[in-house]
C-alpha cells in the first residue's frame, strides 16, 4: 500500500511521525514524506523518500507575525492565542501555501492513505480534494470540539474554494475522505501519543464522552522517538560533583528567548544538584559565562541521550520535552511560554507529575522568577509522589501500541475506506 505522510517542517512536529513512517517502510509499504524545504532532511537522514512542498516555515511564520503583530494579540487569552495561531497561521497561511504542492504530489503519486502530522492541514486539504482516505497524528492533550471548530471551518473553506476553482475531482472529490458527501472533515481517526494518565478530565466544559472532543475516535500510538533506549553515557556528565542532575531546556524553538533559560539555570545555583542545559543549535553558550563547576551548558544534544542520566527536568512544557521526561519516569518543573504549552503545563499539574513555576505570561516578557522556579524545584524534589506518578505514566506510554501495530491498523482502515 502507498502511504503519504505530511508535516509542518518543524522538528517537534516531524519527530513523532518518523518512527511510524519507518515502520511502514519496514513492513513493505511504499512511503513518501512531504514537508517544507527546510524539513526534508529529517526523513532523508533516515533513508526515507521525501518531497519538499510550500515555502520554508520561517517565511510562513513571518507572514503570520506581520499580519498579526503582538499588539493585535495582546488582549487574547492563552487558549485564544493557540486557536488564533492554528486558524490564521497554520491553516490560512502555512497550510494554504503548502496545499498546492501537496495536491500535485497526491495526484501524481496516488497514495492509498494520507497521514497528516500535528497541526498540519495541507495533507487534509489535498486528501479531501482527491478523495483519498486520511487520518491525523497529534502530539498533545485532546482538545474540545468547541476549541477545534474554527480550525476545521477554515480547512473546509480552503477545500471548498479550491473545488470551486476546479481543484477537486468533480463529484468524486472528498468521497471517503471527509469534506464530501456530507461527512465532516474532522470525523476521522486521530493517532494519539499522549498518555491516558495526562489527558484532560472528562468533566472539562466542552469535553468528555459523547462527542465533546475534537476527535471521537483516537488510536493510541507509543511515542517511540521518546521512549528509553540503551546507549552510552555522554561524556558531558563526566566529573560532575553531585549525585543528582537536572536537565534544563526550552526545546528546539524557544532557547533564544532573552533571559528565560538563564533564569532557570540561576534558580538552581546552590541547590547541590548538577545542571545540564541545552541552548539549541543556534544558541550561544557564551551567554552563560561564569557558571559554577556543576553546570554544563551545551548547544544541542538529543534529549533521548540525556534523559536516562538525569533526575528531573525544568522546561517550557513543550510536548516532546514533557513526554520524553515522563516516558523516562522523570518529574518536571514547567514554565510555559507559548502556543499549547499552557494546556500541556495544566495537564502536568493535574496528573501530579510536576509543578508550574510560573503562569507563563510573564516569561514572554523576560519576567520569569528564579524564586518561583526554585520553589517549584524544591517542592517536587521533596515529595517522592511526583516521581512515583511519573513512573506510572511511563508505564502507560510503554504499554501503548507500537508503530508497527498501528501501521497495520492504518492499512486495514484505508482498505475499508476505499471499498466503502
Amino acid at each position: 500500500m502507498r502511504l503519504l505522510f505530511t508535516s509542518v517542517p518543524v522538528h517537534s512536529h516531524l519527530a513523532p511521525m518518523l518512527p511510524l513512517v519507518t515502520a511502514a517502510r519496514d513492513r513493505g509499504h511504499e512511503v513518501l514524506f512531504v514537508t517544507g524545504p527546510d524539513g526534508v532532511w529529517h526523513p532523508e537522514a533516515l533513508g526515507l523518500p521525501a518531497v519538499a512542498a510550500g515555502p520554508p516555515f520561517a517565511e510562513s511564520a513571518g507572514r503570520y507575525r506581520r499580519s498579526y503583530p503582538a499588539a493585535v494579540l495582546a488582549g487574547l487569552s492563552a487558549e485564544e492565542r493557540v486557536r488564533h495561531l492554528l486558524v490564521h497561521g497554520l491553516i490560512e497561511i502555512a497550510a494554504a501555501e503548502m496545499a498546492e504542492d501537496v495536491v500535485e504530489v497526491v495526484r501524481a503519486w496516488r497514495p492509498d492513505l494520507v497521514v497528516a502530522g500535528p497541526a498540519e492541514r495541507a495533507g487534509v486539504i489535498a486528501a479531501a480534494l482527491a478523495g483519498v482516505p486520511y487520518v491525523l497524528e497529534d502530539f498533545g492533550p485532546p482538545r474540545s470540539a468547541a476549541f477545534a471548530e474554527p480550525g476545521w471551518r477554515a480547512v473546509e473553506e480552503v477545500v471548498t474554494g479550491r473545488r470551486g476553482a476546479g481543484g477537486g475531482r468533480g463529484p468524486e472529490a472528498g468521497r471517503g475522505a471527509g469534506g464530501g458527501s456530507g461527512q465532516r472533515l474532522d470525523r476521522v481517526p486521530c493517532l494519539e501519543i499522549w498518555p491516558v494518565g495526562m489527558r484532560p478530565d472528562d468533566t472539562v466544559p466542552g469535553g468528555g464522552p459523547g462527542g465533546g472532543w475534537e476527535f471521537t475516535e483516537r488510536w493510541p500510538l507509543r511515542a517511540e522517538h521518546l521512549t528509553p533506549e540503551p546507549g552510552e553515557r555522554p561524556a558531558l556528565f563526566d566529573d560532575l560533583p553531585f549525585e543528582k542532575t537536572v536537565y534544563v531546556t526550552l526545546g528546539t524553538g524557544h532557547a533564544n528567548l532573552p533571559g528565560v533559560l538563564e533564569t532557570m539555570v540561576r534558580a538552581l545555583h546552590g541547590e547541590r544538584v548538577n545542571v545540564v542545559a541545552t541552548v539549541g543549535t543556534n544558541g550561544d553558550p557564551a551567554r552563560f559565562a561564569g557558571q559554577p563547576p556543576y553546570v554544563r551548558i551545551e548547544r544541542y544534544v538529543p534529549q533521548e541521550r540525556l534523559l536516562p542520566y538525569v533526575d528531573l527536568v525544568v522546561c517550557h512544557a513543550g510536548a516532546g520535552t514533557v513526554l520524553g521526561a515522563v516516558a523516562h519516569g522523570l518529574p518536571l518543573v514547567v514554565a510555559p511560554l507559548a502556543a499549547d504549552q499552557y494546556d500541556i503545563a495544566a495537564q502536568v499539574v493535574r496528573a501530579r507529575v510536576g509543578l508550574l513555576a510560573d503562569p507563563g505570561e510573564a516569561a514572554n516578557a523576560g519576567g520569569l522568577s528564579a524564586d518561583a522556579v526554585r520553589h517549584a524545584f524544591r517542592t517536587v524534589t521533596g515529595d517522592e509522589g511526583f516521581r512515583e506518578r511519573a513512573a506510572v505514566v511511563a508505564g502507560e506510554i510503554a504499554a501503548m501500541p507500537g508503530p508497527g501495530e498501528v501501521v497495520d491498523r492504518l492499512v486495514a482502515y484505508a482498505g475499508r475506506r476505499v471499498h466503502a
